[in-house]
């Protein structure tokens, strides 16, 4: 399983990252989970992806990979 962690400030764009993200995992055919799909998130993940990433385009993000060891 890989666990990916969107950390940011309130009001920073993490629901949109995260309902943009997973909506395109999603159609690659990726089995993907979202926490609080049904709750604070349902009205990011509604949105269209014009919607999702007009509200991200002026956002810096940075990915980092991170091994965890079991």
């Amino acid at each position: 399983m890989l666990t990916i962690q969107i950390n940011g400030p309130d009001k920073s764009g993490k629901g949109y990252a995260i309902a943009y993200i997973s909506r395109k995992l999603k159609e690659v055919g990726c089995d993907v989970t979202i926490q609080s799909e049904e709750t604070h998130n349902a009205s990011k993940i509604s949105k269209t992806d014009d919607e999702l990433i007009a509200r991200l385009k002026d956002v810096k993000i940075k990915l980092i990979e991170m091994q965890t060891f079991n």
